[in-house]
């Protein structure tokens, strides 16, 4: 038998001493050798600020919303047909009116001080009519321009009224001006 001979380190080892030595150093300056780290803080969702009482959570600062009546004047800058009338009222958390051929609600809730997410959009199911505009002339196709109008509110961020809160413009979340209406005071 062989006696045993003390074992010598490896070349390996040897490399990786330096390493440790820096890393336990580096550990000891920023104070974390004997620390654990803190748990991540979980993200905290943002609040809406309290509206005054009676506010509109649609309001963008104009007169109040609340019960106003209005008519589509365009969509993306596309002006809705004369013989076609896409109505809205606002209430304190939804927009209702009708499209041309259906009825609709559309839920919203607020975001902020001035904006507001659509929540949801509920309408009939009636089918939509093609409307002639005159005796051989083009026709308008009412249940593309319902499809268009709902897509677009969908999509709505804020608001902004102007000429004396005559006319109300939708924008969309990248802040793109998406539908026009006119207020009226007719039955929406």
């Amino acid at each position: 038998m062989h006696p045993s001979a003390p074992e010598q380190p490896s070349r390996r080892s040897f490399l990786w001493l330096p390493l440790a030595m820096v890393g336990s150093s580096l550990l000891a300056k920023a104070g974390l050798a004997e620390t654990t780290a803190p748990a991540p803080l979980a993200p905290v969702a943002p609040v809406a600020p309290a509206l005054p009482s009676g506010a509109c959570p649609l309001n963008s600062g104009g007169p109040s919303l609340l019960n106003t009546k209005w008519v589509l004047q365009s969509i993306y800058g596309n002006s809705v047909p004369a013989k076609l009338k896409i109505t809205m009222k606002v209430n304190d958390s939804s927009l209702e009116g009708f499209t041309g051929c259906n009825r609709y609600n559309a839920a919203f809730r607020r975001v902020g001080y001035t904006g507001f997410r659509m929540t949801s959009i509920d309408k009939h199911q009636k089918a939509c009519p093609v409307l002639p505009t005159h005796p051989g002339g083009p026709t308008i196709n009412v249940g593309n321009w319902e499809g268009n109008y709902l897509r677009t509110i969908r999509r709505a961020g804020s608001v902004q009224q102007d000429d004396n809160g005559r006319v109300l413009r939708f924008f969309n979340r990248s802040g793109e001006m998406s539908v026009v209406f006119r207020r009226t005071y007719d039955a929406a």
